[in-house]
């Protein structure tokens, strides 16, 4: 059932980033579930998310993934920075340069953002027990804008803390949720074969 229901989202998913662009499309209207029907939807309700896996090369230092500890539930622990797809005619792109100029005053505009996600996450948080499918981005940040979303962080109702870790520390560290482990794999990767291309 899980893997039915894995590829009958993809399908869906593609409806965002494709059905919704095509001229003469008029999303169906806004609608807004009771608190009741909610909470009894979420474990078998798969949302479409969008991650950014950012990183940061310090000078004479290796490359570092950047992560931050939410203060607010769904995944109220160390994370990744992205967030809800919109159903409108928001690309995975947009969606993400959206959530992270929102979530921590970070703004990425859409062609710094890959055309192609590096990894497919698929999730459930223990929180509220909802499954999440996200593309998620290898997004390289610059020093500045690093320093910048530190700066940021009293200000951000999501983030209460930003750390920026070798990769292989996130990789190692069984107290983090497997899917932000995972992203750390991807990133390990992304980096190697970037050595390798030299």
């Amino acid at each position: 059932m899980a893997v039915t229901t894995f590829f009958l989202f993809l399908g869906e998913l593609n409806m965002f980033t494709k059905t919704y662009t095509q001229p003469g499309y008029t999303p169906p209207g806004k609608t807004v579930l009771d608190d009741e029907t909610y909470q009894k939807v979420l474990p078998v309700w798969v949302k479409a998310c969008v991650d950014a896996i950012l990183y940061v090369q310090p000078k004479n230092h290796d490359p570092r993934m950047v992560i931050g500890k939410r203060k607010i539930q769904p995944q109220k622990d160390w994370w990744i920075f992205g967030g809800r797809i919109l159903v409108s005619d928001e690309s995975l792109q947009a969606a993400l340069s959206r959530k992270l100029r929102d979530e921590i005053g970070l703004d990425i505009p859409e062609n710094r953002i890959p055309q192609y996600s590096y990894l497919l996450n698929m999730y459930r948080w223990s929180d509220d027990n909802s499954v999440v499918l996200a593309p998620a981005f290898l997004v390289e940040i610059t020093q500045k804008e690093f320093s910048q979303m530190l700066k940021n962080v009293p200000c951000s109702k999501e983030y209460e803390e930003i750390q920026a870790l070798i990769p292989q520390e996130v990789h190692g560290n069984e107290s983090f949720h497997p899917a932000l482990r995972d992203c750390a794999v991807a990133l390990i990767s992304h980096l190697l074969s970037k050595i390798v291309r030299m």
